[in-house]
């Protein structure tokens, strides 16, 4: 049996292992995105019980893991560790210039790519809020040209 398909103990002496922090970031996510822990374990591979234990704060994910949930979640490694906030300017030293826009086409297939990453149950939501938010910055242009 793996690692993974294992419940924690029964008794309350199991030492937390993991950090609780990451798993209320994994949890609100996870609920963000309208996912209940079961949709979570189909979509990462992982048994329901591990993602109980990440989110409680009894594991941490292996790195493996960590990169799984990053992309089933669609957030970065920095946003699931909380690193993001921490370190905003190395972030803004290392960024890299964009000096050319990308193709309609490279968009697309940009936005495409990333939004194959969630599970499908959230992916029409996904788009649809990126619908609604594209065209938000429509009007607001629209409304700055004519002033």
């Amino acid at each position: 049996m793996s690692p993974e398909s294992q419940t924690p103990p029964s008794n309350s002496s199991s030492p937390r292992t993991g950090d609780l922090a990451l798993g209320r970031r994994i949890a609100a996510r996870r609920e963000e995105l309208g996912m209940s822990r079961k949709d979570l374990a189909a979509a990462t591979e992982l048994s329901y019980p591990h993602i109980a234990q990440i989110e409680t704060g009894y594991r941490l994910p292996s790195a493996k893991h960590q990169l799984t949930l990053s992309r089933v979640l669609g957030i970065s490694l920095d946003d699931l560790f909380g690193t993001a906030e921490s370190l905003p300017a190395l972030r803004a030293a290392v960024a890299p210039a964009r000096s050319v826009r990308p193709s309609i086409d490279e968009a697309i297939d940009r936005a495409v790519r990333e939004l194959e990453t969630l599970p499908a149950s959230v992916r029409l939501e996904a788009l649809s809020r990126v619908q609604m938010e594209v065209m938000a910055g429509v009007v607001e242009d629209r409304s700055r040209t004519q002033r």
